[in-house]
């Protein structure tokens, strides 16, 4: 994705869509729930390489936290190391990371499109996964340009410690419309 189709898909309110949208160009309800089913789940996230194209997931990340048993600690993964090294193909060109949030389900929920699953939680999703420390969120055929903060250019050749380039999505719309949040007092 270069850096201006990053930029058109807040500005002109596309969102992100999944690969399987992209490429069929048109899809109906119909084709939606039919396509969201555990196996094409677990073929995106454990087949990537033969079935990314067509898959109707989007891949997120929030980081994830492993533990080290004999050291007693535990170790931090970051959401955005994890997202740089995809979107740049490991330092190999630019790439754009889109700053967005989700809802995500409690419990796996794989044919409800208006939620992510926390693939790589292990009290959710419990099957191995050599994936897991990636802390994926799955997202489902699209994320509208609502939820979409900002996009950062990401240009290893300029930098690796800070974005190239930052696109503010002036339509963005915060949350907490859907947070159960109260104020303090």
């Amino acid at each position: 994705m270069s850096w201006d189709e990053a930029k058109i898909r807040l500005s002109g309110r596309h969102g992100i869509t999944s690969n399987w949208w992209r490429g069929k160009g048109t899809i109906t309800v119909q084709e939606k729930a039919d396509i969201l089913s555990e196996d094409n789940l677990d073929r995106h996230l454990h087949d990537y390489e033969n079935y990314g194209d067509e898959t109707p997931f989007i891949s997120l990340t929030a980081g994830a936290v492993s533990r080290d048993l004999l050291a007693r600690r535990n170790h931090d993964y970051s959401a955005l190391d994890t997202a740089l090294l995809f979107a740049t193909n490991n330092w190999q060109q630019p790439g754009a990371i889109f700053h967005c949030w989700v809802p995500v389900a409690l419990n796996p929920s794989v044919e409800v499109e208006f939620v992510a699953e926390a693939v790589r939680d292990l009290l959710t999703y419990r099957r191995w996964s050599d994936y897991q420390l990636e802390g994926e969120l799955t997202a489902k055929v699209h994320i509208p340009a609502s939820q979409i903060s900002h996009v950062d250019w990401w240009d290893g050749g300029i930098s690796m410690m800070r974005p190239a380039d930052t696109f503010q999505n002036t339509r963005y719309v915060p949350p907490d419309g859907v947070l159960n949040l109260r104020t303090w007092f």
